[in-house]
Parts: structure tokens; C-alpha cells; sequence
């Protein structure tokens, strides 16, 4: 019994790293392509997370646990996944803002003011510059790396709630 609990975990683990590295592939892809950060394109990574989850559930089912697992052990997997997936795609945005191409914040924030202001045209040069001080405080590497982390963990727990309902397949009761 103590085997499978293992066995989850080090599944959870490496398909966390591959998960985290396949998203940040595709983010690296998206930077070098020029799409930009709020793209519809971007929302090919929660379906990338989707795949990365579903996967590592359903291979600790069938390769560790005899092809059952319950409700709460799929969950469970599912949030070790998108843990170590988080962690990882974290320090790559604090890796991407700060070493390789740390000029990219700065262009964020240009947009984030033009759209402050298309938004509302008649805020004041005061407000303006009020906004923008709070966007800086929440727009560095460091913020955008926790943000992220805290924006992956949230839909990794939605979505390893909906993927484990259909990838549960509880253990008859008379089977050994």
C-alpha cells in the first residue's frame, strides 16, 4: 500500500517537470512567434494543462495501481502535478522578465496604460499616474511569477476536480 502512495508522488513529479517544461516551451514559442500575452492563442495552455493532468492521473492508475483509482487519490495526483508544474513555469517567468528579455515588462506596462486610458478617457493625468504606480508594484518579475504560480495552482485545482470524475474508476469491493 505504501508503494502506490510513492509511486503517485513520483508519477506527480515527473509529469509535473514535463508538464512545466512543455508550457514553458509553448509560452518561449509564443514570445518568439510575437503573439501577445493576451491572445486567445494563449488559452492553448490550459489545454496543454489538461493533457499534462489527465495524463499523469491516468498513468498512475493503470501503470501503478492496478487500473483503479478513487475520486481523492486522482485529485490528489492531479494537485502534485500542477504543484511541481507551477513551481517550475514560476521560476521561468522570473527567469524570462529578468534575464532574457527583461524589456518585455516594460512593454506590458505601456499597454496596460493605453488600455487603462482607452477604458476611461476621462481619468485625470492623477489617476493615471495612480494606477500605473499600483500596475508597476504588481508588474514586476517577482509579482508575476507568484501571480502565475497562484493563477496555475487555482486552475490546476479546478481542472484535476473535473479530469479526476472521469478518470476515477474505483476498485470493486469483493476484488482482492
Amino acid at each position: 500500500m505504501e508503494e502506490t502512495k510513492t509511486s503517485s508522488f513520483k508519477v506527480a513529479i515527473n509529469h509535473g517537470l514535463m508538464l512545466g517544461a512543455v508550457l514553458i516551451v509553448f509560452s518561449y514559442l509564443m514570445y518568439l512567434l510575437g503573439v501577445d500575452f493576451d491572445s486567445k492563442l494563449q488559452w492553448i495552455s490550459y489545454l496543454i494543462m489538461i493533457a499534462g493532468l489527465f495524463l499523469s492521473i491516468k498513468q498512475w492508475r493503470d501503470k501503478y495501481n492496478n487500473g483503479f483509482i478513487s475520486y481523492g487519490d486522482a485529485f490528489k495526483n492531479g494537485f502534485f502535478t500542477i504543484l511541481i508544474a507551477g513551481i517550475l513555469t514560476s521560476v521561468w517567468v522570473l527567469l524570462f522578465f529578468t534575464v532574457i528579455a527583461p524589456d518585455e515588462m516594460g512593454k506590458m506596462l505601456e499597454i496596460a496604460e493605453e488600455k487603462m486610458y482607452e477604458g476611461q478617457p476621462d481619468m485625470t493625468d492623477e489617476q493615471l499616474d495612480l494606477a500605473m504606480k499600483w500596475t508597476k508594484m504588481f508588474m514586476s518579475p517577482l509579482w508575476m511569477a507568484i501571480w502565475g504560480f497562484l493563477g496555475n495552482i487555482f486552475a490546476g485545482l479546478v481542472l484535476s476536480a473535473i479530469i479526476a470524475i472521469f478518470v476515477k474508476k474505483e476498485k470493486p469491493f469483493f476484488a482482492e
